[in-house]
Parts: C-alpha cells; sequence; structure tokens
C-alpha cells in the first residue's frame, strides 16, 4: 500500500472497531451523546438507519457475522417504519439499512419494505405546493409549509425505487421537490437556506429560515453538505445536467469557505463567541466530493474527500473510551443539542466514505 493511503487503512480500521465498541454496549439505537455517553432511541426516530448503516459496514469491512447479525436485527426493527406517513428522512432510514442488506444479502423483505418506504415518502409530496414538508412528526407546530434542504439526500430512494421496477411517477416527485429547492432553497452565490417556508396552499415563495443554523441568512454547515450530496446523487442516477452543476456550485461554496485545518464550523457565519465545530458537515460533505467524483470524473473532488477525512481522521476521530467514531460534532446549537458531542449521521457517513475514498484509490479502481 502507498504510504499516502496509509492514514485511510488505518482510520477504516479505527472506525471500525469503534463501531464494535458501541455495539457491545447497547440495546437500542444511538442517537447523539451528551457528555459523550451515547442517548438512545427504541425506533431510531430519524437517525436508526445510520446506526443499522454502520453495523452493514463493518461486515462489508471484514465479514464479521456477529456485525452481519447486528445489522439485521437493527435493519428488522426499522421496517415497520416503512409505513411512516410523516417523515421526510425515511431515505436515511432505509438506505443505510434495508437496502445495504439487501444489496449485500439479496434479503427480498429489505427490498420490498424499502420500496414501501419509498411510496410513503412520495405521498407526503404537496402536489399544490411543489414539495415534501419537512419533519412533519415534530408535534405542536405546523410544518406543513417547510421544507428543509436535508430532504434531497432522502430522494435518491425514489429514484431507487422507480430503478427497481416502482411507479415512474415517483420521479415527479423527486423532480418537482428538487426544482423547487433549486429555485429557492439554494442562493445566488451557491449557499443554501436550512429552511425555506411556502404557502402550503398554492407553493408561493415566503421566506428562507433556518432550524439548526445561526440565523435565516447564514449558511449552516452540515444543510450545505447535505445539499452537494443529494444534488451530486440525484446527477448521477438521473441523470441531470442541472443537478449536477447546483452540485458543484454548492461544493464550491461549501471549499470556498473551509477554515485552513479542514474541519468546518457550525455555520460558515458563526460569530467568534460560538466558535464549534461540525465534523459531521466535513464527512457528510467528503460523502458528497466522493458522488461529485464518480458523476464527473474530476480527480479535484476526490483529492477533497482525502483532505477532509484526513482532517477528521487527525483531529476528530474518537480514540478515548466513550462517544462515537467522530468528536466535535454539533447536533443543534440553538436548541442546546450535541454540541462539541458525536452524531449518528457524523458517524455513519465518516465510515461511508472513507470505505468509499479507499476503493476509489485502489489500484483495481483504475
Amino acid at each position: 500500500m502507498e504510504p499516502k493511503t496509509t492514514w485511510l487503512a488505518n482510520a477504516v480500521d479505527q472506525a471500525v472497531a469503534r463501531v464494535r465498541k458501541i455495539d457491545g454496549e447497547i440495546v437500542d439505537f444511538p442517537h447523539i451523546t451528551e457528555k459523550k455517553k451515547w442517548t438512545f432511541t427504541p425506533d431510531g426516530v430519524w437517525t436508526g438507519g445510520f446506526w443499522a448503516g454502520l453495523l452493514w459496514l463493518s461486515y462489508e469491512h471484514d465479514s464479521d457475522q456477529k456485525s452481519l447479525a447486528r445489522a439485521r436485527h437493527f435493519t428488522d426493527r426499522l421496517l415497520p417504519r416503512a409505513d411512516d406517513a410523516n417523515n421526510h428522512d425515511l431515505g436515511f432510514m432505509f438506505v443505510p439499512s434495508a437496502i445495504k442488506g439487501w444489496q449485500l444479502e439479496g434479503n427480498e423483505g429489505y427490498r420490498v419494505a424499502a420500496m414501501q418506504a419509498a411510496r410513503a415518502l412520495a405521498s407526503q409530496y404537496n402536489s399544490a405546493g411543489g414539495f415534501i414538508p419537512g419533519w412533519g412528526f415534530f408535534g405542536g407546530e405546523d410544518w406543513s409549509g417547510n421544507v428543509l434542504v436535508d430532504t434531497l439526500m432522502n430522494l435518491p430512494l425514489l429514484v431507487w425505487a422507480v430503478q427497481q421496477g416502482g411507479d415512474p411517477a415517483l420521479l415527479d416527485v423527486v423532480r418537482g421537490h428538487t426544482d423547487k429547492n433549486l429555485r429557492h432553497v439554494m442562493r445566488e452565490d451557491g449557499s443554501v437556506y436550512h429552511m425555506f417556508r411556502f404557502s402550503p396552499e398554492t407553493g408561493a415563495p415566503i421566506a428562507g429560515d433556518t432550524y439548526q443554523g445561526h440565523g435565516p441568512e447564514t449558511t449552516w454547515s452540515r444543510g450545505q453538505a447535505w445539499a452537494i450530496g443529494g444534488l451530486a446523487m440525484l446527477a448521477q442516477m438521473l441523470p441531470d445536467a442541472e443537478y449536477l452543476a447546483a452540485s458543484e456550485r454548492a461544493a464550491a461554496y461549501f471549499l470556498k469557505h473551509l477554515p485552513a485545518d479542514g474541519v468546518p464550523p457550525w455555520d460558515f457565519q458563526a460569530p467568534a463567541y460560538l466558535p464549534y465545530k461540525d465534523a459531521s458537515a466535513g464527512a457528510i460533505a467528503a460523502f458528497g466530493f466522493i458522488k461529485l467524483f464518480d458523476a464527473t470524473g474530476k480527480r479535484h473532488y476526490l483529492d477533497v474527500a482525502s483532505r477532509l477525512l484526513s482532517a477528521l481522521a487527525e483531529t476528530c476521530a474518537n480514540e478515548g473510551d466513550e462517544g462515537g467514531l467522530l468528536l466535535h460534532c454539533t447536533a443543534d446549537l440553538p436548541h442546546g443539542l450535541g454540541i462539541d458531542e458525536s452524531v449518528m449521521y457524523g458517524d455513519y457517513y465518516y465510515l461511508k466514505a472513507l470505505m468509499r475514498l479507499q476503493q476509489r484509490l485502489s489500484p483495481s479502481a483504475h
């Protein structure tokens, strides 16, 4: 192995070892840490697919049979959620878990569940407004007119379902929602709003906003990473030149505002008195840059992914006794959740991006 990629093999091994350590200490789905201790959910909320996905990735890495058994166990626990009627995160829940399990093992029950999840996601589409509303399952507040940039990363579930013989009308949902995002959620400079409010009745734009960023007009780094990855995946799967150009614009903004240490702040315009990092945004963006490489063949994008991941491996990989794969993530600073902690989505995209980078750089890939 070339010396320059030794760090990569070591990072993968360390991450897989950390997955096994976490798995040895839990019975429910890990969500985010507080004071480096995992908080758990019995049904996986919106992050359960990432935990099952980490177990599938660990099994893919070294064929460990315990990882396989645990991956099946947690995937099976998610299957009843395939009928969720108010959940824009069904892609996050079923692509890393059920679809991955089906790909690795050919379990038809997993494929069927993922197809149902795709139908459930598409059923939430507001055809009058032209969007899937975000966070419909949060009580006490009307989210029916809110669109979150995160949803772009869930739409590949619908494209996959059509490729599997599902209703081609699912693509109308993908097109409608993504086009609405490109017109309103993405700004002229390539940055994105975390949230945009529309009239639920007509789809008329009201205003950009944020939930987890610093302010409505700032750029929450994880949202920017969701946009890079979601648009890159859709661009490649469909394929679509406009979506590819938008992903490249989002990527250029991310790179332009990335600090010298290679680890993004939680918000690119965060004030100095809130100096928090979000390693998960770096991991998700690295995954997005690998997808951009896949879609364009531009080696530059693979080099950027390598830079992002090596920075995370050097400064944020967890070598302690508690917590996740990555330290220094910020789940939701405005609401005081998971500040300078570990988060399940950051852990998942970190290992996934490391393994995909390793595959792209292997001699057999050329």
